[in-house]
């Protein structure tokens, strides 16, 4: 599919990457960037590419499709970097959980004549990161967003449809806009729920080890996420973020109520609402 694919940014989703366009023949070589020879020298141990580059620029000269999968705060300035290093016809994706402000950055920058950026958002994360996490079948069978923008070259946007596709993921198509109202709901409001919960209940650590079931651990599995990064996806999204918490903040004062007026009609109807969404996803 690719004479040369670029992966920036070995993490779990880049790592992933590798081992599955490697495995799937999707590309002829694969270049892998990172930022430090530290992360470059286990990239090389550990990963199939035929490449580790940790100058950025260098990394993406000759491949005809680069995937960023650095961490969303970092993305601007790396489409800095490389914009006047990308060979004509390249196309540029990414895998941030943010999508408004990626794409309005890389609108201003990829300018040149056959180079696109589309969005990309595999929904195929894991509380577990890193490299050494990554999995061959991570995609599969998962949604991926794509956010193109509205002049955007159809061949480059029916090639990264091929591409999801080829991983095994299904395919979604929205606005920037649209994806981050979404993922907002969906999946940011949830490790945020999950973490609160942790919080709340952190100086009961022992107890909850010795006397806790298993739907505590269901419920706050995914608050063992890299704060970092998850700190950065909070902040590149607040407006959105803040429009769910507000959401969920109405459903918790809604409750509350139902419970200190001993509404026990009310308070069935509640929960039996929130097994309709548990089932339809089972």
């Amino acid at each position: 599919m690719f004479k040369q694919v670029t992966i920036m940014g070995p993490g779990l989703l880049g790592a992933s990457l590798v081992l599955a366009i490697k495995e799937k023949g999707l590309a002829d070589s694969i270049v892998i960037w990172a930022r430090s020879e530290q992360t470059a020298e286990k990239a090389r141990k550990k990963l199939p590419g035929d490449r580790v580059e940790t100058d950025p620029a260098k990394s993406v000269v000759g491949s005809d499709m680069v995937i960023i999968c650095t961490p969303v705060e970092t993305m601007s300035s790396i489409f800095s970097t490389i914009v006047d290093h990308l060979a004509k016809g390249c196309l540029v994706t990414d895998v941030g959980s943010v999508k408004g402000v990626v794409c309005k950055k890389a609108k201003i920058l990829f300018k040149s004549p056959g180079v696109s950026f589309i969005g990309s958002h595999p929904m195929a994360g894991s509380e577990k990161a890193g490299m050494e996490n990554a999995r061959v079948q991570l995609f599969k069978d998962r949604p991926t967003i794509i956010t193109p923008e509205s002049d955007c070259e159809q061949k480059h946007l029916e090639k990264l449809k091929e591409f999801w596709q080829s991983l095994g993921m299904v395919v979604h198509q929205l606005s920037s806009e649209e994806h981050d109202q979404v993922v907002a709901s969906l999946s940011h409001l949830p490790h945020l729920i999950s973490s609160a919960l942790s919080f709340t209940i952190s100086e009961q650590a022992k107890l909850a080890s010795e006397l806790s079931g298993q739907g505590l651990r269901d419920t706050i599995r995914i608050s063992g996420g890299d704060p970092s990064l998850w700190a950065g996806i909070f902040s590149e999204n607040k407006a959105q973020v803040l429009s769910s918490l507000k959401d969920f903040e109405d459903s918790i004062q809604m409750i509350k109520n139902l419970i200190s007026e001993d509404d026990r009609e009310g308070l069935e109807e509640f929960l039996k609402k929130g097994t309709l969404l548990q089932k339809s996803l089972s």
